[in-house]
């Protein structure tokens, strides 16, 4: 007979894959994660049941990352030189 978990497993990922639309070509990414889920993943040190989503990133302390960032205001534009006197020759 089976291996309990591999039986586990396949039901998993036969979820996932419904889950999923019926997606073909996508049955080994739906085995690995089921396997994950039932598992854990030993590499990662992650607990079988554990959530397969990575965790949303704290905010920075920092005062100055959550201050919004503004455009200087532009610089007032120079004058004009005077122009140049035609020479009598053209």
């Amino acid at each position: 007979m089976s291996d309990p978990n591999e039986n586990k497993i396949r039901d998993r990922a036969y979820h996932l894959w419904r889950e999923h639309g019926c997606a073909e070509g996508q049955d080994w990414n739906f085995w690995l994660q089921a396997e994950r889920e039932i598992l854990g993943d030993a590499a990662t040190g992650v607990a079988p049941g554990a959530p397969t989503k990575p965790r949303a990133a704290k905010p920075k302390a920092a005062a100055a990352a959550d201050a919004p960032k503004t455009a200087k205001p532009k610089a007032p534009a120079k004058p004009k030189a005077p122009a140049k006197p035609k020479s009598p020759l053209m």
